[in-house]
């Protein structure tokens, strides 16, 4: 097993200091300055965009892309210490986004201080670390569209676990999908509910129907299988008034290349069949996943690099979406999520941050990369 080549003291101090500039979705222009600034002291040039996200880059011709996002989720929950403190306590900083993301972030950070010192002998990395992930933001991403090209990315969004010397390499991830659907009935006073036809019962057919509902199982490169859900359920009814209109949203994890028409005909064929009449689908989001070749040179580098530092790669498929599919579907550029994010500390109370993963989901990082420019 190789010795890492990261600055520990950096990389803590850097988590710390990002950890205490809040950075909820929307409001990440403090940290994007924070951010800038810093790499100006390395000697980039660092462009913000009108969503604060930072681009900065260094090396010429083939391409690798470095990334991580800026915002975290609000810090609810009965938090035990303030989470924009970046306290650490036995081995571990905490508060939130500590782990997801401003870990990958710092992670790219002090990738972007050693290759300024030691400049790639060929190629070229770009580092762009992105707002809105946590809440959607697809404005935040088509704004890249066109402006922001490589050969290929690595999402440092993911996680990985130093005590069992294992690697996550996510190579893709499932479609997500909501359906609002309205079910219409008939009201009438809860005294004579046999004049009214109660559009919660008839809602109730359909989340019986989702529990029993036979959806298709992923087998390669890892087994996964497609998931619906009811996520939500409400009337605007009385106490006293049998509902005519129930309202639910159905959330849809689909396989990685099912796009957008396969999933409304999918999904929407089997509501369809479920209610019959009386029904409307009134919005329906979807978001596509991704799944990359396990032969894609990104993936071959990082598997190198993991083995080199000790590490057991595993292949993986994102149980959740992953910015990781927007970069490969609209930028066309072929992504890899990895460290060095800490297992189960993503939306979490009292999030922290296991230094250990933090340096050497970094050094994974910084391996790849320089693996990957050598091929």
């Amino acid at each position: 097993m190789e010795k890492t080549v990261c600055n520990k003291n950096f990389l803590v101090k850097t988590l710390v200091e990002l950890v205490q500039i809040p950075s909820l979705s929307g409001k990440e222009e403090k940290i994007a300055e924070k951010v800038a600034e810093t790499l100006k002291t390395f000697g980039y040039q660092p462009k913000i965009d009108e969503y604060y996200n930072v681009v900065a880059e260094i090396g010429s011709g083939k391409t690798i892309l470095l990334n991580a996002h800026l915002d975290h989720v609000p810090p609810v929950g009965n938090w035990k210490i303030n989470p924009y403190s970046g306290k650490i306590v036995n081995g571990k900083v905490y508060g939130v986004g500590a782990s997801d993301n401003k870990s990958g972030v710092s992670a790219m950070l002090e990738i972007a201080r050693i290759l300024s010192e030691n400049k790639p002998r060929k190629g070229r990395v770009i580092f762009l670390f992105t707002s809105r992930e946590e809440s959607g933001g697809d404005e935040a991403r088509k704004v890249l569209v066109g402006k922001v090209k490589a050969d290929a990315g690595i999402c440092l969004d993911h996680h990985i676990n130093t005590k069992k010397r294992v690697a996550e390499l996510t190579v893709g991830c499932k479609g997500i999908g909501n359906f609002e659907v309205e079910v219409y009935g008939k009201s009438y006073h809860s005294s004579e509910p046999e004049k009214a036809v109660n559009a919660i019962y008839k809602a109730a057919k359909l989340v019986d129907a989702v529990q029993k509902l036979k959806l298709p199982k992923i087998k390669k490169p890892v087994k996964e299988k497609a998931l619906l859900n009811v996520t939500k359920i409400n009337t605007d009814g009385w106490a006293t008034r049998i509902p005519d209109l129930c309202r639910l949203t159905l959330n849809y994890r689909a396989p990685p290349k099912e796009d957008k028409t396969k999933a409304e005909k999918r999904i929407g064929g089997f509501i369809k069949r479920t209610l019959k009449k009386d029904f409307k689908v009134v919005k329906f989001v979807y978001r596509q996943g991704y799944l990359l070749n396990l032969k894609n040179p990104i993936v071959k580098a990082a598997e190198k690099s993991a083995k080199s530092l000790g590490f057991k790669p595993k292949i993986s498929i994102a149980k959740g979406w992953v910015d990781a599919a927007t970069l490969t579907n609209q930028l066309k550029i072929p992504t890899i999520c990895m460290g060095p994010t800490t297992p189960g500390q993503a939306h979490v109370e009292n999030e922290y941050e296991e230094i250990q993963n933090l340096v050497w989901g970094t050094e994974l990082a910084l391996k790849t990369v320089l693996n990957y420019l050598s091929l």
